[in-house]
């Protein structure tokens, strides 16, 4: 993690958010998308005002914290949130202001996630290379990734991971396409911890890659049917995910040993026609869903136990292109205090939050 970033901000910055579909509305999570494979922008059906929430901000449920902050400055020790200077209970309600970044097609085509290393620089797939670039779009680096890549996030080690949806494999892309983990149905969605685990959904599973190796079940059944979006919040010990096609955000209680216990509906998602895809969580431990088939963004507001606080509130009716993934801004150049929002077509819109991204490992 950049110390000196988290510093100078005052709190920890963070993002968390997987990848998705590639907007059929397939339960299942099937693709039939190939690199450049730009998703159709359903329309949207709402004004961009908010969807009957009674969750106002006012009844946010406040910082996730379990630590505190180790000087003034609003620094943390590792892994820790720090909500110092930031009012979780005055958050500004939607209809939020949408800001262009990146127009479709450059520099990303064909990105259904992006990651940020923390060093101002951000990944993203262009068709058959994944490339990381500087908040002005300038080349930084780039790696050859054939095939469509979902999911993609940084471990704390510098590898950047990037989920191979149709091979069913999880690789390396900056160290020559390393197979991470292979024999998946259909992995989607990324989330690296601090641990040096891996929590990512498989198809109709979520799973977790502890850090010898070994591959833990976390979700089977029909509660994991379609699942897609992913976030591990220590704090409160829940793993939280989407299902696609459900338009349902879940969560499952993690025990002190790693093993998983109730799972619970968090929140449906805008209803018929819906499709939740990624999933990301700010400092004050609120959720944040993009549904896909709306090119849309959702918050649901969160309390201490991990429970929704009213309806989801619309934030984004309708982003100019196709997004898939809404992930908080870090490292120099990018806004912490915004998510930033991407899609199939490669355009990366920014909205302003109010507050930063619940902590991540970067490089």
């Amino acid at each position: 993690m950049n110390k000196a970033s988290i510093a100078v901000l005052g709190a920890v910055l963070g993002l968390a958010s997987a990848c998705g579909d590639d907007g059929t509305g397939d339960e299942t999570g099937a693709s039939t998308g190939g690199d450049s494979g730009s998703t159709t922008q359903a329309p949207a059906t709402d004004d961009g005002t908010t969807s009957g929430s009674s969750g106002e901000p006012g009844t946010s449920g406040g910082s996730t914290s379990t630590g505190t902050p180790d000087d003034s400055t609003g620094s943390t020790s590792e892994g820790e949130t720090d909500t110092a200077g930031f009012d979780c209970d005055a958050l500004a309600p939607g209809p939020l202001a949408v800001e262009e970044v990146f127009p479709p097609g450059a520099p990303f085509n064909g990105s259904e996630d992006i990651a940020f290393d923390g060093q101002g620089n951000v990944a993203g797939k262009s068709g058959g290379n994944v490339v990381l670039v500087a908040a002005d779009g300038s080349m930084v680096d780039g790696w050859p990734d054939p095939g469509p890549a979902w999911g993609m996030r940084f471990t704390a080690a510098g590898e950047l991971l990037a989920a191979k949806y149709q091979i069913g494999e999880i690789h390396v892309v900056n160290d020559g396409g390393a197979v991470l983990v292979n024999g998946l149905a259909a992995v989607n969605g990324l989330f690296p911890d601090f641990d040096g685990n891996l929590w990512f959904t498989d198809g109709g599973a979520v799973r977790r890659r502890n850090a010898d190796g070994s591959i833990d079940p976390i979700v089977t059944g029909t509660d994991a049917m379609g699942s897609n979006g992913v976030v591990w919040d220590p704090d409160r010990g829940l793993l939280f995910y989407t299902r696609y096609g459900a338009a349902e955000v879940r969560s499952v209680v993690i025990g002190g040993d790693g093993s998983p216990g109730a799972n619970s509906l968090v929140a449906d998602i805008g209803g018929p026609g819906t499709a939740v895809d990624g999933l990301s969580m700010d400092a004050c431990g609120n959720l944040y869903a993009v549904d896909q088939a709306n090119a849309a963004l959702y918050r649901v507001y969160m309390d201490e136990t991990g429970s929704a606080v009213g309806d989801p509130e619309l934030l984004v009716a309708s982003f100019p292109s196709n997004v898939a993934n809404a992930v908080f801004g870090t490292g120099d150049g990018w806004d912490p205090l915004s998510v930033y929002a991407a899609g199939v077509p490669g355009g990366v819109y920014r909205v302003e939050i109010g507050v930063p991204g619940a902590p991540y490992p970067t490089p």
